[in-house]
């Protein structure tokens, strides 16, 4: 995808998704945890339940792609059937890497389309996005 973007000089843009795994809902069993023993003798005998998945559990990863692939979907993209992580729509290609994303487009205004949905989005489902700058910014190639 780099090496096309080049080729017929599509535009790019970098994004990172705050927290990724902890914006991921809690799906199945219900967890529970001990609280940490800074908080004082008053919850001793109390257990936390976790409401947002958090780091270190096993299903977290994939929790954060489902919800990313359904957030992609419902703006127009498809997975593509050789790499799950690459996403197609008619204007935007998306390559998503744990919670990096970079877009390609050959007009950046379709990008910001994108990534508005998501930020208009973010108080519904949690969607906290950091833009960066393109490709180029994102791999460190000057």
């Amino acid at each position: 995808m780099l090496l096309i973007s080049i080729v017929i000089q599509l535009k790019t843009r970098s994004t990172d998704f705050n927290y990724a795994f902890t914006q991921a809902d809690m799906k199945g069993e219900p967890v529970y945890i001990s609280p940490p023993s800074m908080i004082g003798g008053f919850l001793r005998d109390k257990m936390l339940k976790i409401n947002k998945r958090i780091y270190g559990q096993a299903d977290a990863p994939r929790m954060w792609y489902d919800k990313l692939r359904a957030g992609l979907e419902v703006r127009g993209f498809t997975a593509c059937k050789a790499d799950p992580c690459l996403f197609i729509s008619k204007k935007v290609a998306c390559i998503v890497y744990v919670d990096d994303c970079l877009w390609f487009t050959r007009d950046s205004k379709d990008i910001d389309a994108v990534l508005k949905s998501f930020k208009v989005d973010g108080d519904k489902y949690n969607w906290e996005i950091i833009e960066g700058g393109s490709a180029n910014d994102f791999l460190g190639i000057k």
